[in-house]
């Protein structure tokens, strides 16, 4: 994992390196959650937050748009809403952007389906399990951010 760019500064991370990073920091993470979190739905977010959705989802090339396959095309908006490390790549506020996106998208599906004629009454409560899964995503994205930070920060001082 190399940081130096051409100059002997800091670059940002590839997308490899948060990946990597993120998956070094989960045991010790999961090591240190405190009782009564569900370490299953908290791991299962982390990764998520990690592979799927990832700050870098603003970028409409990235790994993470990538490993939505077909889907991908579904993030192109918020690409184009979104410019690379803006509000996307701010604490709490860039998660918040892409569940409430996810949300609208799947709003929107569910009215297309209700216009279909298909009904469905989705029932979700927030216990503690989602809690778990949301603190493990925030987590992911408050890594990379982290990373992106720190190298950011040693490439201004270089200079």
């Amino acid at each position: 994992m190399n940081f130096a760019d051409e100059d002997g500064g800091m670059e940002l991370p590839s997308g490899r390196v948060h990946e990597v990073v993120n998956l070094i920091a989960l045991p010790p993470t999961l090591y240190a959650l405190p009782n009564g979190w569900s370490k299953l739905a908290f791991a299962a977010g982390y990764l998520v937050g990690t592979f799927w959705l990832t700050p870098d989802l603003d970028l409409a090339t990235s790994r993470p748009a990538r490993r939505w396959g077909l889907l991908r095309l579904l993030w192109l908006p918020y690409a184009w809403l979104f410019p690379h490390r803006g509000i996307s790549h701010r604490p709490l506020l860039g998660a918040l952007t892409r569940l409430l996106y996810l949300a609208a998208l799947g709003g929107l599906g569910l009215w297309a389906l209700d216009r279909l004629g298909y009904h469905w009454q989705p029932s979700f409560t927030l216990g503690r399990s989602w809690l778990s899964f949301f603190a493990g995503l925030l987590l992911a994205d408050g890594l990379h951010l982290l990373l992106d930070a720190l190298t950011t920060r040693s490439k201004h001082r270089r200079r």
